[in-house]
């Protein structure tokens, strides 16, 4: 269990810590010679067979970021309330944080009651639940405590106990994740990072990497709730000895993650549900300043509101973050926003899409799914909404990148909703599917009415029937093509029984033609020869070829050249096998085709140009 203190400054919070364990978690001399903590303190207790790390956290305004970065992932906080000064207004700011965090649970612990007469201790714990009132913590109990006389020690710790046996055990599904608060070196063994494990487990000699960083990284050792162990997984605090590229470990910071995600990475606009504290007086106008605040990490960002004008205090609304640096997030992470002048804590943020773009942001149909999206109850209840509202369908990598989700929870998921199928590796409900797939045939027919003169289309006309954002659309050919629907000759897509009609005298000419391509195939002679041969200038057999390329009953590839379709097609089938289905060079194509280097370069600019191959420099890659 993770405990973290909470409170206005100089009320106690270190000394009821160490008071409960035993550890002074000051450990920087100017937090000894000021007597009041700066950065993060930690210290680890057995309770009896429970086992706590506590987080004590500054509570002075100027070190807010610091006391952020500590109530990332909790299971518990102690709010300390000193009962001289009462609530004070960094109390009231921290409650206001960890209402927004969602931590689970309060204690609220009275501190300091040997200064003050018992009625000033009734006042102040009156004040304390009126102001509880209303919030996730009204049922929240409150113990009086004096650090010195170690008064309502073991009140805490009975009530720790029993937190722990109706504590909600994090789940350690998903992808390891965690957020680093803290990093030094250690002699002997190098580079430490501490932080709360978000999702997944970890265990020795694992690869993780952070989002802002190319190299990887290897646990070497591991720390549980301060014990050495083999593993960790969500809801402990952990310390990893990692091992891997010197200057890639320098580079980690407190705010930096890790995670065993591959799909994992850092962007820097994310929409999510804002919600205004009641308390702030100012409205959320669209391009507010403001500071960021994840888990750890803590940028500068703009809030662009999707859901009108402004957000008054106490409302929520959809937005857009633009931030300085990118941010690593999925579904359902918590943000808290600061003012522009760092003063004060204005808004809470719930993550709805960490994969937002900027174009079209503000568009109906794009606010109207996001609305749909915060009104999910779960990860699953997400996912479901995520691809019914969709339509397009939604890539099964971008679905582990979102919800932090490993593939097998995904197939498990699909196994028990029938409503959805995974096309390729996207996600689509069955329905959408259908009608997709019918409108395509219907286009298809459609566009044979139009189109007597012609055997049929190549792949991407094909596709432009199809809307473009449709990520399933090569799924939709394939089982048409498997239904029989649509038929492909060569090059061209065209429905059962189309028929070209082209005149006697072209269809005359192409008989003629025929058998003298198929002598060589790969190598048909130059349209100068055919013409020769045929005893037929050379421009009017052009233009009757070209009519049969038109129709589908050629392809004109290269200049001068026509070549039958089925050929073609063998050569587009070659560039998937030539290197294995890896990226290929020209000469190995020209090995594998047994045709001429110049004309092997002409083909696969063809081939480039519509969209069969891809070339990157020397290199050419063949579609998927």
């Amino acid at each position: 269990m993770i405990v973290a203190t909470a409170g206005h400054v100089d009320h106690g919070k270190t000394s009821l810590v160490e008071m409960l364990t035993g550890i002074q978690t000051d450990r920087l001399q100017e937090e000894k010679d000021r007597g009041l903590t700066i950065d993060l303190g930690f210290a680890y207790s057995k309770i009896g067979e429970l086992s706590v790390g506590f987080v004590d956290v500054p509570g002075h305004i100027k070190f807010i970021n610091n006391m952020l970065a500590g109530v990332g992932a909790v299971d518990l906080a102690l709010l300390v309330v000193a009962a001289d000064d009462g609530m004070m207004p960094q109390t009231l700011e921290h409650l206001a944080i960890l209402e927004a965090l969602r931590v689970p649970a309060l204690l609220v612990a009275l501190t300091k009651i040997d200064r003050v007469e018992p009625a000033r201790c009734l006042e102040v714990e009156s004040a304390i639940t009126q102001q509880l009132q209303g919030t996730s913590f009204e049922q929240s109990q409150v113990i009086s405590c004096s650090s010195i006389s170690r008064t309502g020690e073991s009140e805490l710790i009975t009530a720790l106990k029993a937190h722990a046996q109706r504590m909600q055990q994090r789940s350690d599904s998903g992808h390891f994740r965690m957020a680093i608060d803290r990093t030094f070196s250690v002699k002997g063994a190098g580079t430490v990072v501490t932080g709360a494990i978000l999702a997944g487990q970890i265990g020795l000699s694992e690869t993780l990497s952070a989002p802002n960083q190319s190299q990887p990284f290897k646990v070497r050792g591991l720390h549980r709730q301060n014990v050495v162990s083999a593993s960790a997984g969500a809801g402990d605090r952990a310390a990893l000895n990692l091992t891997g590229p010197q200057a890639a470990l320098s580079d980690l910071t407190r705010g930096d993650w890790l995670t065993a995600n591959p799909k994992m990475s850092a962007r820097s606009h994310c929409d999510l549900m804002l919600h205004t504290l009641p308390a702030e007086k100012k409205s959320i106008r669209h391009w507010t300043s403001v500071h960021v605040h994840h888990a750890a990490q803590h940028t500068l960002g703009h809030l662009a509101t999707l859901s009108g004008p402004e957000i008054e205090p106490g409302m929520s609304g959809i937005v857009q973050l633009v931030t300085s640096a990118p941010l690593s997030l999925c579904y359902g992470d918590r943000l808290i926003f600061r003012d522009q002048g760092a003063t004060r804590t204005i808004a809470s943020g719930f993550v709805l899409n960490p994969l937002a773009q900027s174009r079209g942001r503000a568009k109906p149909e794009r606010i109207s799914l996001l609305a749909t999206l915060a009104e999910a109850t779960s990860d699953a209840d997400y996912l479901m909404r995520l691809v019914v509202g969709s339509r397009n369908g939604v890539a099964v990598d971008t679905i582990e990148r979102i919800l932090n989700w490993k593939p097998e929870r995904i197939a498990a998921f699909l196994a028990d909703h029938s409503t959805l199928v995974n096309l390729n590796g996207v996600l689509v409900t069955v329905e959408d599917f259908s009608d997709v797939k019918s409108r395509l045939a219907e286009a298809l027919e459609d566009w044979h009415q139009n189109h007597p003169s012609v055997q049929g289309m190549d792949h991407p006309k094909l596709l432009a029937l199809m809307p473009k954002a449709c990520l399933y659309r090569e799924a939709v050919i394939a089982q048409l093509k498997v239904a029989g629907v649509i038929l492909q000759s060569g090059s061209l897509f065209h429905r059962p029984g189309a028929q070209a009609t082209l005149p006697e005298q072209t269809q005359r000419l192409l008989k003629q033609v025929i058998p003298l391509i198929a002598e060589n195939p790969k190598q048909p002679p130059v349209l100068h020869d055919l013409a020769a041969k045929l005893n037929i200038d050379a421009k009017q057999l052009n233009q009757h070829l070209l009519a049969c390329a038109k129709a589908g009953l050629l392809v004109h590839p290269v200049k001068n050249r026509f070549f039958e379709p089925k050929t073609i097609a063998g050569l587009v089938a070659l560039t998937q096998s030539v290197a294995g289905g890896s990226p290929f060079t020209v000469q190995q194509y020209r090995d594998a085709s047994g045709m001429g280097r110049n004309l092997c370069i002409e083909l696969l600019e063809y081939f480039d140009q519509k969209g069969l191959t891809r070339r990157d420099g020397n290199l050419r890659h063949p579609r998927r």
